[in-house]
């Protein structure tokens, strides 16, 4: 086939699909509703919302040249086109972004890091409720509170919350499950261990009710409840029950003055603001409830064509409202939207009562928009100079930490790593050991070693367990950060339980796999089936160095506690008898059979050796050898 009859071909498919799509457009309904946009190969590459889908769509396949750059760009990627309807506006707000979170369109604007986001879960439902951490809100009776989109703020919020309240956060279902005796969370004063009937049923309901109130940011009310239970304390005489009630006010105030008065006492709101810079954006929503500052929220947003700044501003709307549980009854807006009222009639809807919505310019509210457009302008610089910083690493990144992104699927370049393995000799001197690479290479100064103090017995997953609480636990509290990837030694089991402890302790972002040794198979959460990587990856190579090393590190620690047991001496023993005092008798009597037949005279000679020292030590010897 000649040239001029291919394109022959090609214009008569053309005026094809032209003659398709109005006849299509023509049979569109007045209504509103969300269209979505599909490639030759039928792949959705834009959805956009209308008021009215026949007027919307229609522009699309008007005169090329009278379209702007970014719709000419788009129209000649359009091959075709679906549509749905909607019975008002507002539904297709939220709908459009419910599409656009499941086809991934290349033309719209997206969330930067579009991922759940973690609530934290209060178990109303439950007899003894729990606090947890969550991907995802259910209609299951439990209360939500998020979405947290900064996890350290989540996880400053969750230990704050058990510092001041001992609410629990293990798993157990109560009062079903029976222990017999608390964990390390109650004698840290972290929890009230109901799990053992240390505190009744009544008065965990007291607490779990000062919880939701911390949660809420109900402070006023919150120390208002705590004194009317102190005074009834003190009036009953229970004044260690009281004396409690005051550290927890004291707690619950120190929290309160670093939260920033910014509205009269007992007033609400929800501010929205957005700062954008070429074809990124970012969108800071502050939540103000008591008249003070209690958390902001951070919304990173993307797009491969340039957009109009409301565009950016009505997306950033459409993912905080498909998150949140509910807004203020005040909403300030840094602009104004031609949709407004629809916005209105949807943050209503989800908020269950009336909603206000305001454009402040001057006053303490205008002030509200100033500064949260500010944190926007602000944080917008710092994630565009950290995308810079991340690039540059990548161009000098090690080819096994590129490796094991890709196959593995992971959030982040592992670019830190660290390791946990056990070890134990027939149940005794039990040991785990954690090893840490920086950039594929050892980081022994963040090596940690872990003596087993509260499993019984051969129980590898409860050692695990045990390594896992003490280590994170501890880095939650000095508000440090587990590496990039985590990697415990075993399958599925020993998987669950890291996963299981990382969100307890608000590291949800942290990638986690478990390795297990005979065919080098990797477990990944959410995945019943494991990976196994080919026997040439770099990667898998990188994570047999990092388990081997774990394993080395955890032998040598389990040796060097096995020695230590079997050069230990009688001499220690001996009441009031030091290391240096052995050390003496050793030099001069060489073994501790020629120190038990030796007299008190000879004893007390030796320099450092007292005569009540001396006969400690004959006595010693002589109720030994009378024992049987």
């Amino acid at each position: 086939m000649d040239s001029e009859a291919k394109n022959t071909d090609a214009t008569a498919a053309a005026d094809e699909r032209e003659d398709r799509l109005r006849a299509k457009v023509a049979a569109l309904p007045a209504k509103p509703g969300v269209y979505l946009m599909k490639n030759e190969k039928g792949k959705v590459i834009y959805v956009g919302k209308a008021a009215r889908l026949s007027h919307r769509v229609r522009n699309y396949f008007g005169k090329f040249d009278s379209l702007d750059a970014k719709t000419q760009t788009l129209v000649r990627h359009i091959h075709d086109f679906d549509y749905v309807v909607v019975p008002k506006e507002k539904d297709a707000l939220l709908m459009e972004s419910q599409l656009v979170h499941e086809y991934r369109p290349r033309y719209n604007v997206r969330l930067k890091d579009d991922k759940r986001f973690p609530y934290l879960r209060l178990r109303s439902s439950e007899a003894f409720p729990r606090i947890d951490i969550v991907r995802q809100p259910g209609d299951d009776g439990d209360e939500y509170f998020g979405p947290y989109t900064d996890a350290k703020a989540m996880r400053l919020t969750l230990k704050t919350l058990t510092s001041i309240f001992p609410i629990r956060t293990c798993e157990l279902n109560l009062p079903k499950e029976k222990v017999p005796r608390p964990c390390l969370d109650y004698y840290i004063h972290r929890c009230g261990a109901p799990c053992v009937g240390y505190v009744d049923r009544e008065s965990y309901a007291e607490l779990v009710e000062q919880v939701r109130l911390f949660l809420q940011g109900r402070s006023g009310v919150l120390l208002e409840e705590l004194r009317d239970r102190m005074r009834e304390h003190a009036q009953r005489l229970r004044f260690e029950d009281a004396g409690r009630m005051r550290d927890t006010i004291e707690a619950v105030q120190k929290v309160v003055a670093h939260q920033e008065k910014v509205l009269p006492e007992g007033q609400d709101a929800d501010v929205f603001a957005l700062d954008r810079d070429g074809k990124d954006a970012c969108g800071v929503v502050l939540h103000i409830r008591d008249g003070k500052l209690l958390q902001s929220e951070t919304y990173f947003l993307g797009a491969l064509l340039q957009e109009e700044e409301d565009v950016y501003f009505a997306r950033f709307l459409a993912e905080h409202a498909g998150r949140t549980l509910g807004f203020a009854a005040e909403i300030l807006f840094d602009r104004e939207l031609p949709d407004q009222a629809d916005w209105l009639e949807l943050f209503g809807e989800r908020s269950g009562r009336s909603v206000r919505i305001r454009v402040p310019k001057r006053g303490e509210r205008g002030r509200l928009v100033e500064m949260a457009r500010m944190n926007a302008n602000f944080k917008l610089r710092e994630h565009r100079a950290k995308a810079g910083l991340r690039t540059a690493v990548r161009a000098d990144e090690d080819p096994s930490i590129a490796d094991l992104k890709e196959r593995l699927k992971l959030p982040v370049a592992p670019h830190s790593m660290e390791c946990f393995d056990m070890s134990h000799f027939q149940g005794s001197q039990r040991v785990g050991a954690l090893v840490y690479f920086s950039a594929a290479k050892p980081l022994k100064s963040r090596y940690r070693r872990f003596k087993i103090q509260r499993v019984e017995g051969i129980d590898d997953l409860a050692m695990m367990q045990e390594c896992l609480e003490r280590y994170y636990s501890k880095l939650r509290d000095e508000d440090q950060l587990p590496a990039d990837l985590v990697v415990v030694d075993g399958g599925a089991s020993q998987l669950g339980i890291a996963v299981k402890t990382l969100q307890r302790y608000g590291f949800v972002e942290t990638a986690v796999i478990g390795l297990a040794k005979r065919e080098e198979e990797i477990y990944t959460p959410h995945h019943s089936e494991p990976v196994r990587l080919p026997r040439t990856s770099p990667g898998l190579r990188l994570l047999q160095r990092l388990r081997d090393e774990a394993h080395r590190f955890a032998i040598g620690y389990h040796r060097q506690l096995r020695s230590k047991e079997a050069h230990k001496s009688v001499l220690d023993e001996i009441p009031g008898v030091g290391a240096v005092k052995r050390r003496i008798l050793l030099e001069h009597f060489g073994a501790p059979e020629r120190i038990a037949r030796a007299s008190v005279e000879e004893i007390a000679s030796l320099d450092g050796i007292g005569a009540k020292d001396a006969e400690r030590i004959v006595e010693f010897f002589l109720r030994r050898n009378e024992s049987p």
